[in-house]
């Protein structure tokens, strides 16, 4: 009876103090197994790197989806800063902050911009944003370009600039390592992922550091090339 009393923790005060309310950001970076799942280092393919970099990716692919950009140019410098390029129809730049900061926002919640879409939750790189230590989106649109930089989840800089690239969305982003352990993105995890994506998009071209990936009959014969996939990876310059 007495160890059973010693367990028993001291009673403590409860009352309005205790009851706090997160914001978007702050929720994600408390609890983001609730929007990855797992966090790890990279050593795994469900790792939450590889969610991080896959939430990118299908915005992109919901443009190729739309029949707006068939091409997504993908880098990963040293396996640890990711780089997305997309020559969909860019984010509309006066909601632009607002689609990659704050939960609950986007385009997909009806079929009005999108008829097709992989994500329809508003979370996905809301999630990336909070979780990286540096987040930057750029919007191409009608000649100009809106940029955002962010360091885990909080703007830290917005500017609009006129240019000449062709419209579309770029995405960079660096996992917060203080959350992602001693972490590396493994390129035969990330190939596995991007050659997927070829497969269920006929005509979609992906490059991968450099390296094209296309897949010219999705899934038909996919035990035919290139260990075991129907596709092929080249070296080629990103096309412009």
């Amino acid at each position: 009876m007495e160890e059973l009393k010693n367990e028993i923790p001291p009673q403590t005060n409860y009352d309005d103090a205790n009851i706090i309310t997160l914001t978007g950001v702050e929720h994600i970076r408390l609890r983001p197994g609730m929007y990855i799942g797992r966090l790890g280092d990279g050593s795994h393919a469900e790792d939450g790197i590889y969610v991080l970099l896959k939430e990118v990716i299908d915005n992109s692919i919901d443009e190729f989806k739309m029949q707006a950009g068939k091409r997504i140019e993908i880098d990963i410098e040293d396996n640890l800063v990711v780089t997305v390029r997309d020559y969909g129809r860019g984010i509309p730049q006066g909601k632009m902050i607002e689609a990659v900061s704050i939960l609950n926002t986007g385009g997909k919640y009806d079929s009005k911009a999108f008829q097709k879409s992989i994500g329809l939750n508003g979370v996905g790189t809301k999630a990336v944003n909070a979780l990286s230590s540096r987040f930057e989106v750029r919007s191409y649109r009608e000649g100009n370009v809106r940029t955002a930089v962010f360091e885990k989840g909080k703007l830290i800089e917005d500017t609009t600039a006129p240019t000449d690239e062709e419209t579309g969305t770029f995405v960079k982003f660096q996992p917060d390592n203080s959350l992602f352990i001693n972490y590396k993105y493994q390129p035969e995890f990330v190939e596995t992922m991007l050659r997927n994506y070829t497969y269920l998009n006929t005509g979609l071209e992906i490059y991968y550091n450099g390296r094209r990936i296309v897949s010219r009959n999705g899934l038909k014969g996919s035990s035919c090339r290139h260990d075991g996939y129907n596709s092929t990876i080249r070296h080629y310059p990103p096309q412009r």
